[in-house]
């Protein structure tokens, strides 16, 4: 249970980034949501000043954001989140988050690698560790 609410989230967050980027001054245009490719963008962005990511690793890091995103957004376009399945959707978002990790070792320097694993766990813990109100 408390890795559904671990996967929840880390989609939370997501989305709570999305909206306090948009809020900025000269946020997004007509206060549209951004697309897969800008909040690809946005993370790589946060990435590359935390842990000085190339311009190389930088569009690469994209390329891994952006991925996933698109599949985020086939899986809500499509009822797969909101279908009920939690055991599914667990295993489904486990699986992406394995894949993505993977991706970013292969790109990242290991030293790079533990500072973002590193970040991830504080901003998790940040944001009540086990889950929402502590569940």
């Amino acid at each position: 249970m408390r890795t559904i609410h671990k996967l929840l989230l880390t989609g939370a967050m997501l989305l709570v980034g999305v909206f306090a980027a948009q809020a900025q001054p000269g946020g997004f245009p007509g206060g549209q949501m951004p697309d897969a490719e800008q909040i690809a963008k946005m993370r790589a962005d946060q990435m590359k000043e935390s842990v000085k990511l190339t311009d190389k690793q930088y569009q690469d890091v994209v390329k891994v954001f952006k991925a996933e995103m698109e599949e985020m957004q086939k899986m809500f376009e499509g009822g797969g989140a909101m279908g009920g399945d939690f055991e599914q959707m667990r295993k489904d978002m486990e699986k992406r988050q394995e894949e993505q990790n993977k991706k970013l070792k292969a790109i990242l320097t290991e030293d790079q690698f533990k500072t973002w694993q590193k970040q991830q766990e504080e901003m998790r813990a940040q944001f009540g560790g086990g889950g929402f109100g502590g569940f």
